[in-house]
């Protein structure tokens, strides 16, 4: 996988750009972050997310977002992505909401840009095949 190199970190300033959070879900992809035996791929959690009408597959869809957006910023050892995988912080975000809402905005802007910026310091070149 050429496209992880460090020359090409503007083609994925590019996809997230215009693709917004799909970029995420293909770094994530590259560098390995995806786990057989979590949630999301369990077939049967879609399934009843859907029965139980269309908005509980969208809420489990953006928290597949959330977590592999996470998950692909630590692999590419972004600061402070550890925060965002740490049960506490959405503890948090639950009880108080206004943080919560100031959690989920900053993680919806740093993370993708700093996941970008990490790719252009060559971070991403470790996990070429």
């Amino acid at each position: 996988m050429e496209i992880l190199k460090r020359e090409n970190w503007w083609i994925w300033l590019i996809i997230t750009l215009v693709g917004q959070e799909v970029a995420s879900l293909v770094i994530g992809a590259l560098v390995g972050v995806y786990d057989k035996n979590a949630w999301y791929a369990k077939w049967y959690y879609w399934v009843i997310g859907l029965i139980c009408l269309i908005f509980p597959a969208i809420v489990m869809f953006m928290v597949f977002i959330i977590q592999i957006t996470a998950l692909t910023a630590y692999k590419l050892e972004v600061p402070g992505s550890e925060l965002y995988l740490s049960p506490y912080i959405w503890l948090l975000c639950f009880i108080i909401p206004i943080i919560g809402w100031i959690c989920l905005s900053v993680l919806l802007l740093y993370l993708p840009i700093m996941i970008i910026v990490k790719l252009y310091q060559g971070k991403g070149e470790q996990y070429i095949k």
